[in-house]
């Protein structure tokens, strides 16, 4: 799973934030629109809405951990994908799930629901991480094109480094070895710091054949 360490490493952040902050910031909403009556009862709803996402979201990071090697019950992630895809458990549930499937050997069903992440998560932190492991996914079934459209979607800068690498993946499976090193001198760029798989993938390329050439996007 080295492959998935930076990204693990994002969502693994995102995923503190959120345990530490959301349940406090839905409560001061509730807190905040006492005074309103009907936004009150609102508010109030939305909150437990949120923690019941979040209670079976608990149920489903244990139920993965407990079934690391074999399959597990997903009925909770998929009562969280139903009806409770307006908050970031269904998404991170997913995201979960999916891993558990890879691991266990499950490759379509992982990819079905990075899939449904990419297309429905509220948060596009999510979804540019379902995109990311979508495209690993594609690189690893030789479907290139596939891969890269989705390496092309606009992004939040903070993952410019790990689309830009993948990029360079797709460029030296097809034999680009060009724009395999600009796309892994992009990545070395934007990252801090560049991960030594990275630069051991760049290194491996060797010294650039247009001298000091512009890092400017390839033409496909």
């Amino acid at each position: 799973m080295q492959d998935f360490e930076t990204e693990e490493q994002q969502l693994e952040a995102i995923k503190r934030w959120w345990h530490e902050n959301g349940s406090s910031i839905l409560i001061g909403l509730a807190i905040g629109g006492l005074s309103l009556g009907g936004w009150n009862w609102y508010q109030n709803t939305q909150v437990d809405h949120s923690l019941k996402a979040s209670d079976m979201y608990v149920t489903v990071v244990a139920q993965a951990e407990k079934n690391s090697s074999s399959a597990f019950d997903t009925t909770t992630a998929d009562k969280l994908v139903a009806g409770y895809s307006d908050t970031p458990y269904a998404a991170l549930s997913s995201l979960v799930v999916a891993k558990h499937e890879l691991r266990t050997g499950n490759t379509e069903q992982a990819m079905a629901r990075l899939q449904w992440v990419e297309s429905n998560a509220v948060q596009d932190e999510f979804k540019q991480l379902a995109q990311l492991r979508l495209a690993r996914l594609l690189i690893a079934q030789n479907k290139y094109d596939e891969a890269y459209e989705l390496l092309s979607a606009e992004h939040s800068a903070a993952f410019d480094a790990l689309y830009e690498e993948l990029k360079g993946d797709v460029f030296v499976a097809r034999g680009e070895r060009e724009q395999a090193r600009i796309a892994y001198d992009k990545a070395i760029i934007s990252a801090a710091p560049p991960s030594h798989w990275l630069q051991l993938k760049r290194q491996n390329l060797g010294a650039s054949s247009l001298g000091n050439a512009q890092l400017t996007e390839p033409a496909t």
